[in-house]
């Protein structure tokens, strides 16, 4: 089952996407409605060169049909700059605004982790502390909450007789002999918890070991 808890590399990943995204926008948006403007300017300054009939043989009228060119490329630029650096104020603050959500999402998500965790843990006692009658209630009740609860990504990790021991889910709290393979799980004394491979806590187990000749 895949993991539903965003890890710090996903949200990372979330913002590298949502920059460069934000980036494109912001390129799509100057290519496509400002560069008209900016071809259009100086298509009109060179119809009034023509209209004005330049003299291409005198180097002054030539200096300031130019320089009067190069004014205008200059004034689009700056307009489209001051554009640029308006919309990428405006989606640094949306960006800002999401990291904070973002943050916001996982601080309630690890509470609800850990109510959850605490809650088993509860019911866990529970049942190796009540009398048959009470121990089914509390099992049906165990059994509607794991249910819950799996559909949001977390389960339980409860090994089972003669599994290997697996450390990255387990912990080996003691050993007892057994003519169960050395290393294998006897049995479970505490309950371990994880989204997918993301591990909240291990599983207590006991071990076996070889019987001594």
């Amino acid at each position: 089952m895949n993991t539903k808890k965003p890890s710090d590399k996903n949200l990372r990943n979330l913002d590298e996407i949502i920059q460069q995204s934000i980036n494109n926008i912001l390129q799509k948006f100057i290519d496509e409605h400002l560069r008209n403007s900016i071809e259009n300017s100086i298509v009109e300054t060179l119809n009034n060169y023509i209209a004005a009939s330049i003299d291409i043989e005198d180097p002054k009228q030539i200096i300031r049909v130019y320089y009067k060119n190069t004014v205008a490329i200059q004034e689009n630029s700056t307009a489209v700059q001051e554009l640029h650096d308006k919309v990428k104020q405006y989606l640094d603050k949306i960006l800002i605004e999401q990291r904070q959500k973002d943050g916001e999402l996982q601080r309630k998500i690890q509470a609800w982790e850990q109510a959850s965790i605490d809650f088993f843990g509860l019911l866990e006692r529970a049942i190796d502390c009540e009398n048959n009658e009470n121990r089914q209630l509390i099992e049906k009740i165990l059994s509607e909450f794991e249910r819950t609860v799996f559909n949001l990504g977390l389960e339980r990790i409860i090994p089972q007789h003669d599994e290997s021991l697996n450390e990255k889910f387990h912990e080996a709290i003691e050993e007892e002999e057994s003519d169960v393979l050395a290393g294998n799980v006897l049995r479970c004394i505490g309950w371990g918890y994880r989204i997918g491979d993301n591990v909240f806590l291990k599983a207590k187990v006991v071990v076996a070991k070889a019987p001594e000749k």
